[in-house]
């Protein structure tokens, strides 16, 4: 619902327009506000108390990797046989740390070691009266505390940029975990909203939850044979993770036709059996030391998955670690179970909210349903608050359209159907743009629709947007090419199998290639 108030204006300078026909559409209700921009988790850097990097860190991954990795490989070997993970989880423990720059927080969730973030709150807000850039007021912040914490930190940063702007309200954009800080803030303080915010926008946002965060936090590691599928097929085409062109061939080929014959499926199965062996026991300590020792990352915990991670990561150890999880107890019972609600009503007292996600990615293949479509970290349905959409790679069936009285919701590629999403009108989605991405683009995107008050009726900005790389948001025009294709058939899968086998082979026989080589280029 647009504010009622805006509304009637909007009426009566449109009627202006008709009778003047010299002002363009956007002049007569643009109303410019400057746009707080908050941040995701990761973004800001990091500083130990003698002002040294703490993260970023620089551990080298590919050394890590070489020679800790894989000597920690065969302890894990033997504690298949022992049934003993001890050793393993110790060692395992110690990569990730060394990788995260042992950034865990104290047992109470607190900062106690005299760590901070970029930025700190003192520094001085450029003063502009207009032409405010999309994200020119950012918030910086220390994204692995509370969003409670930083929630007030919010509020204070609000009142300095219209101190220096001199305007009489703001414009908001949540960037991933941003918007978890922004919808804490929203929350715990509604009237001083209301009073200083206009519009919010959710960019990619992680306030409905990460589906694959649950799964690691819980333990219930599921291998779903097409999520696999599309997750390496995607990354090996397009990500350059193997550089050797043969072993990219034969692992693609492989995985085609392992996922034929259901052979993928079934190692799935075991790969699940085997992780619910040794998941209590490894799972907890390394994550209590890394990502579940920051009370951001239990925000964005999809809220029926909140209680079962709790008794999972502190099973043995909840008096030991009682200050932190009523830190996180306090989001999820304030913040995260009152989240439709708090949005719904804020939005009847005349905040228009505006969620922008980003899709066409696989998710990570860790849980049931991970052949959704994505963008890389967070579902479409998520990001957007109930958008229905097509699994990944693949299109709204017939009989759902046929179903639709109205499609004006229905992308043009037919993969997402916006009319089930929370605030159908101001719902906005990017084609190929990954949620590590963020360039200007989007942010304006953000910036403009708020400012315009765009509604996807209203036809200021087409719902349905295509990244290609610049700086410029194109339109949608259709079904993709591969968009209706049909099964590879079965004598190819495997006609592509030995072809990528065969080349392997053969180059390895002439000396053109070693074996060595090909595994090496797994890890290039």
């Amino acid at each position: 619902m647009l504010k009622t108030a805006k509304k009637a204006i909007s009426i009566l300078l449109a009627a202006v327009m008709l009778v003047s026909m010299a002002v363009p559409s956007f002049a007569a209700n643009y109303d410019e506000k400057p746009t707080i921009y908050v941040t995701g988790a990761r973004v800001t850097h990091i500083y130990n108390a003698d002002g040294s990097l703490l993260f970023p860190n620089n551990a080298d991954a590919g050394t890590l990797i070489k020679e800790k990795f894989v000597p920690c490989l065969k302890k894990f070997a033997v504690g298949m046989v022992t049934d003993d993970y001890e050793k393993w989880t110790q060692e395992l423990r110690d990569i990730f740390v060394e990788i995260l720059g042992d950034m865990a927080l104290d047992k109470d969730g607190n900062v106690s070691d005299g760590s901070y973030p970029e930025h700190p709150y003192n520094y001085t807000l450029p003063a502009k009266t207009s032409g405010y850039g999309s994200s020119e007021y950012r918030l910086w912040y220390d994204w692995r505390i509370s969003p409670l914490e930083t929630a007030e930190l919010l509020k204070l940063y609000i009142e300095d940029v219209k101190r220096v702007t001199g305007e009489d309200k703001v414009n908001i954009t949540g960037r991933c975990y941003g918007a978890n800080v922004v919808q804490a803030y929203l929350t715990l303080y509604p009237e001083h909203a209301l009073q200083h915010v206009d519009d919010v926008a959710y960019l990619s946002s992680s306030v409905d939850g990460i589906d694959a965060l649950g799964a690691l936090f819980t333990g219930d590691i599921e291998f779903e044979d097409q999520a696999v599928n599309n997750f390496v097929d995607y990354y090996m085409e397009n990500e350059d993770l193997v550089e050797n062109e043969e072993a990219k061939a034969l692992i693609l080929a492989t995985v085609e036709m392992l996922n034929y014959i259901s052979v993928l499926g079934l190692t799935g199965d075991a790969l699940e059996l085997l992780v619910q062996d040794f998941r209590a026991d490894v799972f907890p300590p390394i994550l209590r030391d890394t990502f579940a020792g920051w009370p951001s990352y239990w925000a964005m915990l999809p809220a029926e998955k909140y209680d079962e991670a709790i008794d999972f990561i502190f099973a043995d150890c909840k008096d030991e670690y009682a200050g932190f999880i009523s830190k996180c107890d306090e989001y999820y019972n304030k913040v995260q179970l009152r989240r439709v609600e708090t949005l719904k009503f804020l939005e009847e007292m005349g905040i228009d909210f505006y969620m922008i996600s980003k899709y066409n990615f696989p998710d990570f293949p860790v849980y049931e349903g991970a052949t959704a479509l994505s963008d890389g970290n967070t579902t479409v349905y998520r990001q957007s608050f109930g958008a229905t959409c097509a699994d990944h790679g693949e299109i709204l069936s017939d009989k759902y359209v046929k179903s639709l009285a109205d499609k004006r919701y229905l992308s043009p590629d037919r993969k997402i159907d916006a009319s089930t999403c929370l605030f159908p009108e101001t719902s906005y989605f990017i084609k190929n743009l990954h949620h590590e991405t963020f360039p200007a683009a989007i942010n304006d995107l953000a910036a403009n629709v708020m400012n315009h008050e765009a509604t996807v009726s209203g036809g200021e900005y087409a719902q349905y947007l295509l990244f290609n790389g610049t700086a410029k948001l194109d339109v949608i025009e259709g079904l993709d090419e591969d968009g209706t294709k049909e099964k590879t058939p079965v004598q190819l899968i495997f006609i592509r199998f030995f072809t990528a086998l065969l080349k392997i082979l053969t180059r390895i026989f002439n000396g053109e290639l070693d074996l060595g080589g090909v595994l090496g280029g797994l890890t290039d």
